[in-house]
């Protein structure tokens, strides 16, 4: 396993690593594309991080739709001490997108330091409190965009939001169409309609996925 490309274990060597694994019950495991990886609000108390494979975070209502809450790529963390959602009013469920390998470590040793006091422990738990603040952040942008009372404001919202990450007006969409509808919390055929409105209005290209800004999403 590359610890380097995770953020968790960042400012820690692999032997380090490798030596907390085992103080942290750890244990890998594979999954295929549609399979359940872990439930929220169930006996689990671990951490997964993902080594391979995409992942999506994913709330069903019980009228049966769902939203999508968070996209994972290789090297994001998510477990239910890492949420800020509440488990007990919908169930949600981390979902294999693209086949995964997923490294699965105990929460609860995770976050307390050993008796030794190790500095690579030390730095693991530094790690994780940068961690959850990338976290608020990034739930504090999709509250930004679901708070929009029009879709088009949603759409324009999370545009500006890629825009900025990416620091250019072109950007591939990290869903397909059916997700991203899943993750404005919007109807899937009004999204494309409102898409295809703005693209006769100048004020973008797409194809396929790729978005090109073609005016000030702001002022749009």
């Amino acid at each position: 396993m590359n610890t380097t490309a995770t953020a968790l274990f960042q400012n820690i060597s692999d032997p380090d690593c490798k030596k907390m694994f085992a103080c942290m019950k750890s244990y890998t495991a594979a999954f295929h594309s549609g399979d359940i990886i872990y439930t929220y609000g169930g006996s689990q108390q671990s951490v997964g991080i993902i080594l391979q494979g995409k992942v999506s975070v994913v709330r069903y209502e019980y009228s049966g739709s769902r939203t999508i809450l968070e996209e994972l790529a290789p090297g994001d963390i998510f477990g239910e001490a890492l949420a800020f959602y509440l488990p007990e009013y919908a169930c949600i469920t981390a979902l294999c997108q693209k086949d995964c390998r997923i490294l699965f470590l105990d929460y609860d040793h995770l976050i307390q330091n050993c008796a030794k006091v190790c500095p690579c422990h030390t730095q693991l738990i530094r790690n994780m409190l940068r961690l959850l603040s990338e976290k608020s952040r990034l739930l504090s942008e999709r509250i930004e965009v679901l708070s929009q009372r029009s879709i088009r404001g949603k759409l324009l919202c999370f545009f500006r939001q890629q825009s900025a990450k990416y620091q250019s007006t072109a950007f591939t969409l990290p869903f397909s169409m059916i997700d991203f509808a899943d993750f404005l919390s919007v109807n899937r055929s009004a999204m494309v309609r409102e898409i295809k409105k703005m693209k006769e209005e100048g004020i973008l290209e797409i194809e396929k996925r790729r978005i090109t800004l073609l005016s000030d999403p702001q002022t749009a």
